[in-house]
C-alpha cells in the first residue's frame, strides 16, 4: 500500500491499529477547511491550540476547545480525539511535546502549514519569547522549522503524512504514505487494546503494596513516558490497599484535575468488586471517594481523597499511603517536606526524556531520596494503553525534539588505538571553537551530541530550548573537542546595550536585574555576554574543560570588545567554588527558590574592560553589604557551604581589633552570647576563609545562630542538640577546636569606641 483513499479511512485504519498519526496540510485556509471536513463526529473532542481559524472551524462538527499555548500543561492527564495547530499564529516545541502525549489511538496530530518552501523561512511568532529586544520574530533564525521538516519529510525514519496543496490536487486526493509508514497501515489484523491492568501496571500495584504493607521508609518512585496508565494505576492501587486492610489513602498533585484519571479508575474498580462484595459506596464527588465495606451496618470506613500538598504541609495528615502524581510539578523542597512527614509514600511522575521539570526530579529530588530515605525504590512502566506500541506519531515527536533519549545517548569517548586515551587532556589536544548554528543543521550527528550534553548538565532543559538553540539570533556556541570528539559546550546569550529607559525591555536578564537592586540606569549601556549553559561530558569532567571553555569565551569576548561576561544559575554546593575559582564575583542571590531544583538564584560577573570594572564594583560594594541581612531576612534555606563560599569572595581593607577582642572574651567565657553576638556577626562576615576550614555540621550551627539569627530552639531542633548550651558550646567549641586561626586569634585592645556599622570594600 502506496496510499490511502482519504483522511477518513486514514483514521480509520489508525483506530484498527491503535495508532495515532502526525498529520501536515500545507496550502491555502480554503483547502485545508476542505480536507478536514466531516474527519470527526460530533461526539469527538478537538483541542485547538492558539488562534482559531473561523471559517475552518465550520467544517469541523467535534467539539472544539481552544487553548493557548502557554495553557498546554494544565491538561496533562486528560484525552483528546485529535490536536490542531496553525503554524502561522505560532508553533512551540513544548506544545508539540506535551499535546502529541493527550490523542488517544486513532487521533491525528494536525499541523496546518502555508506552502512548504514558504514554511522554511515563515516568522513564528512563538519564538518571540526567546528574543532580546530589540529583535522581533522576524529576526529569528528559521532553523527550527527547517530541523522539523528535515525530520519529517517522506525519507525520514519517523516521517510526517504531508498533504500538499497544488493545482492539480483535490481536497479528496488520496493521502500518500511514506515508505517508513507503509508496513504499519498495511497491517489489516485488528489489534486489540491489552487487557487492564497490564503486567507493568500489576507490577506497578504489587509495588505500591509493598510501600503500604512492607517496611516504612521505602518509598516508590514510579515512572513513564505518557500514555502509560501512570495515573490510573494510582486510583486502582488505591481501591486495592483499602480493600486488604488500609482504611485512609490521600492523593495529591499541583492541580485536582491531573488526578481525575484515578479517582475514575478508582471508581470503576469499586463497580466491578461490589459484583463479588458487600461495598456501598457513601461518597462519591470529585476527589474524594468513600465506602464501607461488609455486611454488618456500619461496617469498615475506606477513604480515598485528594488534599493539596500546600495544605498537607501545613496541616499533616494520617492517611495510611500518600501518592503524590505528577511529582515533578511541584517544588523539591515540598516534596522533600512531603518525604520527611509521611513514612508510607508513592512518588508518581513523567520522565519524558529530558522534558520540563521532569529533569529536575530525576537530577535533584532524587539526591533527596538518597539522602532520607536510601531504601527507596524505582519502578518504569514502559508499555503503552492510550495506544499501540512503535505508534507513527510518538515516535515522529520524540524523535523531532530528540525526547527519545535512550536512542541518543551521550556519546561514549573513544579511546581506542587511533585516539589518545580520554584521561590524558593536555591543552594541546583540545580544540576549542565557535560554531555558527545553522551547521547544526548540516551535522546531524554533532547536533545530537551537543544536545544530549546540555540536556545531561541541566535539570530545566525542555524541547524550548531545542527550539530556542536553532532561533535566537543572538545565541553563540563555543564547543570544545578532543580528536574529533565533542566533549564541551557553551551557550552565551548577548545581552545590554540598550539605552536607560524606566520602562523594562524584553529579555537582557543580567542587566535589568542588576539595575532594579544595586546599580544606575546607565549601567543598562554596557554590553554583556550572558553564560546560559557550560556542560562537560561525564568522562572528562573535572579535567579542567571547564574552565578551558570559560577562558575561550573570554578570548572571543574581548575580540567583541564586551565589557563584561555573566551567568544566572541555580545555587548549588558545587557550583559556587567552580565560578567563583575562574574570577566571576557574585552580585545577586534571589529570594525565591526554583520549582524544580529548590535552589536560590545567583548571578555573577567578571569584568572585561577598566568600566565594567568600575561599575562591577559597586554592585559589589551593595551586595556585600546586602548579603549578610539577605541570610537573617530571606534565605533560610541556603546552605552553610554555599553562604561560606559567598563569603570567601568578600574584601575588607582590615579586621578591626574589637572584633578579636570580642572572639577572645566568648571563647574564655568572659562574655555572654548577648554581649557580643553584634561582633561575633560582623567578624562571620570577614572571615569565611576560616569558617570554611570548619567541619561542615559546625558551619552549620554557626551559620544558623550566628549569621542567621535563628533562635536557640531552632537551632537545637534543626541539629538535634539538647537545648541552648548545646549549641552555645558547640559555638565555643568551634573556636576552641577549628583551625588554627580561629584557636590563636590575636588582637589589640581598642583605644577608642569603634564604628560598628561600616564595613570598608576594596
Amino acid at each position: 500500500m502506496t496510499s490511502i483513499p482519504s483522511l477518513l479511512q486514514l483514521r480509520a485504519q489508525l483506530k484498527q491499529q491503535r495508532h495515532r498519526a502526525l498529520v501536515i496540510l500545507s496550502g491555502s485556509y480554503t483547502w485545508q477547511g476542505s480536507v478536514i471536513e466531516g474527519l470527526w463526529q460530533t461526539n469527538e473532542s478537538i483541542l485547538w491550540i492558539g488562534e482559531t481559524v473561523k471559517t475552518l472551524q465550520a467544517n469541523i462538527q467535534a467539539q472544539i476547545n481552544t487553548l493557548e499555548h502557554a495553557q498546554i500543561s494544565d491538561l496533562l492527564g486528560q484525552e483528546v480525539d485529535s490536536v490542531i495547530v496553525d503554524v502561522r499564529a505560532g508553533l512551540s516545541a513544548n506544545t508539540l511535546g506535551i499535546a502529541s502525549g493527550l490523542i488517544r489511538a486513532g487521533g491525528v496530530f494536525i499541523l496546518l502549514t502555508p506552502d512548504v518552501e514558504a514554511w522554511k523561512t515563515l516568522p513564528n511568532p512563538d519564538n518571540q519569547r526567546f528574543l532580546n529586544s530589540p529583535y522581533g520574530t522576524e529576526d529569528a533564525n528559521p532553523y527550527f522549522t527547517q530541523h522539523l521538516i528535515q525530520q519529517w519529510q517522506a525519507d525520514s525514519s519517523t516521517p510526517a503524512i504531508w498533504l500538499k496543496e497544488s493545482k492539480n490536487s483535490a481536497s479528496n486526493s488520496p493521502i500518500p504514505i511514506p515508505k517508513a509508514l507503509q508496513t504499519t497501515f498495511n497491517v489489516n489484523t485488528k489489534i486489540i487494546p491489552p487487557p487492564l491492568p497490564t503486567e507493568d501496571q500489576i507490577q506497578a500495584i504489587q509495588a505500591i503494596d509493598s510501600v503500604a504493607f512492607g517496611h516504612r521508609k521505602r518509598p516508590l518512585v514510579l515512572s513513564a513516558d505518557r500514555g502509560r496508565g501512570k495515573t490510573s494505576v494510582l486510583g486502582l492501587a488505591a481501591i486495592h490497599c483499602l480493600m486488604e486492610g488500609k482504611s485512609h489513602i490521600v492523593l495529591t498533585a499541583s492541580r485536582l484535575a491531573q488526578t481525575k484519571m484515578a479517582f475514575t479508575q478508582a471508581l470503576h474498580a469499586l463497580s466491578v468488586l461490589q459484583a463479588s462484595q458487600a461495598i456501598q459506596i457513601t461518597t462519591q464527588q470529585t476527589g474524594r471517594i468513600a465506602f464501607e465495606l461488609g455486611d454488618e451496618p456500619g461496617g469498615q470506613s475506606k477513604l480515598f481523597e485528594f488534599i493539596a500538598p500546600d495544605q498537607l504541609i501545613i496541616e499533616a495528615t494520617t492517611a495510611d499511603v500518600l501518592m503524590v502524581d505528577e511529582a515533578a510539578h511541584l517544588p523539591t523542597p515540598m516534596l522533600t517536606e512531603l518525604l520527611k512527614q509521611h513514612h508510607r509514600i508513592v512518588f508518581s511522575t513523567t520522565l519524558h526524556g529530558y522534558e520540563g521539570s521532569g529533569r529536575g526530579f530525576e537530577l535533584r529530588f532524587k539526591e533527596r531520596l538518597n539522602q532520607f530515605t536510601p531504601d527507596w525504590k524505582n519502578l518504569h512502566l514502559k508499555t503503552p494503553i492510550r495506544w499501540a506500541k512503535q505508534d507513527p506519531l510518538e515516535a515522529a515527536i520524540n524523535h523531532a525534539l530528540f525526547l527519545d533519549i535512550e536512542g541518543h545517548s551521550t556519546q561514549s569517548l573513544d579511546s581506542s588505538a587511533d585516539h589518545a586515551p580520554i584521561n590524558i587532556l593536555m591543552d594541546a589536544n583540545i580544540e576549542l571553537t565557535d560554531v555558527p548554528v545553522n551547521m547544526l543543521l548540516t551535522d546531524r550527528v554533532q547536533f545530537h551530541h551537543l544536545f544530549r550534553l546540555l540536556v545531561q548538565a541541566h535539570y530545566q532543559t525542555s524541547p524550548n530550548d531545542l527550539q530556542l538553540l536553532l532561533s535566537a539570533p543572538n545565541l553563540k556556541i563555543v564547543v570544545a573537542k578532543q580528536n574529533d570528539q565533542l566533549i564541551g559546550v557553551v551557550l552565551c546569550v548577548e545581552e545590554g546595550k540598550i539605552m536607560p529607559t524606566s520602562k523594562r525591555v524584553h529579555g537582557h536578564l543580567v542587566p535589568q536585574l542588576l539595575v532594579k537592586h544595586y546599580a544606575l540606569s546607565d549601567f543598562l549601556m554596557l554590553s554583556s555576554w550572558r553564560i546560559m549553559r557550560i556542560a562537560v561530558h561525564p568522562q572528562v569532567q573535572r579535567e579542567g574543560i571547564g574552565k578551558q571553555l570559560l577562558n575561550h569565551v573570554k578570548h572571543l569576548a574581548v575580540q567583541h570588545r564586551i565589557d563584561y561576561l555573566s551567568s544566572s544559575f541555580g545555587a548549588h554546593n558545587t557550583l559556587l567554588p567552580f565560578w567563583f575559582q575562574q574570577g566571576y564575583h557574585p552580585v545577586h542571590v534571589g529570594i525565591k527558590r526554583d520549582k524544580s531544583s529548590g535552589s536560590h538564584n545567583m548571578v555573577v560577573t567578571k569584568a572585561l574592560t577598566p568600566i565594567a570594572q568600575q561599575a562591577l564594583a559597586s554592585i559589589q560594594r551593595a551586595f556585600q553589604t546586602q548579603f549578610p541581612h539577605l541570610l537573617m531576612e530571606s534565605l533560610p534555606h541556603f546552605s552553610a557551604s554555599m553562604t561560606l563560599d559567598v563569603l570567601k569572595t568578600f574584601r575588607f581593607k582590615n579586621s578591626p581589633p574589637y572584633l578579636e577582642e570580642a572572639i577572645h572574651h566568648f571563647r574564655l567565657g568572659q562574655r555572654a552570647y548577648e554581649s557580643v553576638s553584634g561582633q561575633l556577626w560582623e567578624w562571620s562576615i570577614r572571615h569565611g576563609h576560616e569558617l570554611a576550614l570548619a567541619p561542615e555540621t559546625t558551619q552549620a550551627i554557626w551559620c544558623d545562630k550566628v549569621l542567621k539569627k535563628q533562635p536557640w530552639s531552632t537551632v537545637a531542633q534543626q541539629h538535634k542538640l539538647a537545648g541552648r548550651k548545646a549549641v552555645e558550646k558547640a559555638l565555643v567549641d568551634m573556636l576552641m577546636n577549628g583551625p588554627t586561626s580561629l584557636k590563636e586569634t590575636v588582637y589589640t585592645k581598642p583605644e577608642s569606641i569603634p564604628d560598628y556599622g561600616r564595613f570598608q570594600f576594596i
